[in-house]
């Protein structure tokens, strides 16, 4: 399968520390059959480009629900180049 838009929902906007110009988003993602190897492939949340931004964080439930990551946008480049992410809870992807 690939990112599905409909799947992305915003669950809070997190403050910004002293001296950043704006705070991150925490994200919740459904992939359906997708598994995490998949999901966290370079390019994957492309579809959100614009929406994600990088150290944004995403809460990402993987396999049916067989798997639950916490994950970190390294890169998010808005006009080229793929969104990135790396997982936050110490699990290897």
């Amino acid at each position: 399968m690939a990112f599905a838009e409909t799947q992305l929902s915003k669950i809070a906007e997190l403050k910004p520390a002293i001296g950043k110009s704006h705070g991150r988003q925490l994200w919740h993602y459904e992939s359906g059959a997708d598994n995490i190897a998949a999901v966290v492939t370079a390019g994957y949340f492309n579809g959100a480009r614009g929406i994600i931004k990088a150290d944004d964080r995403i809460q990402l439930v993987a396999n049916n629900a067989a798997d639950v990551r916490l994950l970190k946008v390294t890169a998010a480049p808005e006009i080229s180049g793929n969104i990135t992410t790396a997982a936050l809870d110490g699990d290897a992807a």
